[in-house]
């Protein structure tokens, strides 16, 4: 079966930051895509519906994009150098759930693909003596 590729779109305008991101996400088998505006993002809800995106913008660039964002929102990473309570109170009212501070520390982002990656789903064959039984376990791990 062909596996589903996983795509991870950074926008940011430090080469080091999209370097760094580019290596942890090939890492966690992400293909990686460097964009410079959300407009590239516009005709390309199949690839986002099963990956991610980590952006370094101003809250005020992210408010003239809310149509799009309200629409990712379960796939999109805030990246700034400061988070403030101000910060989160104005991303929380347009919609914004997840800000991670840069620099980004690979451990956080990996915890952070968790949460926005659903389970893979797995089909785990079980043998009983009485009959054969077929189960996907939604939680990833091994099953019976």
């Amino acid at each position: 079966m062909k596996e589903k590729t996983k795509w991870a779109f950074i926008l940011d305008k430090d080469p080091f930051v999209r370097l760094s991101l580019n290596k942890i996400l090939n890492k966690y088998g992400f293909r990686v895509e460097e964009i410079e505006d959300f407009s590239q993002l516009e005709k390309r809800k199949r690839e986002i519906e099963g990956g991610l995106i980590l952006a370094d913008l101003e809250i005020e660039v992210l408010e003239g994009w809310l149509p799009l964002l309200k629409k990712w929102n379960g796939r999109f990473v805030l990246m700034t150098p400061l988070v403030t309570d101000e910060l989160k109170g104005r991303l929380k009212k347009i919609g914004i759930r997840r800000i991670m501070k840069k620099p980004v520390e690979p451990d956080l982002l990996k915890r952070m693909i968790r949460e926005i990656s659903p389970p893979e789903k797995r089909t785990v064959i079980s043998v009983n003596k009485e009959k054969e039984e077929f189960r996907t376990n939604q939680k990833g791990g091994e099953g019976t």
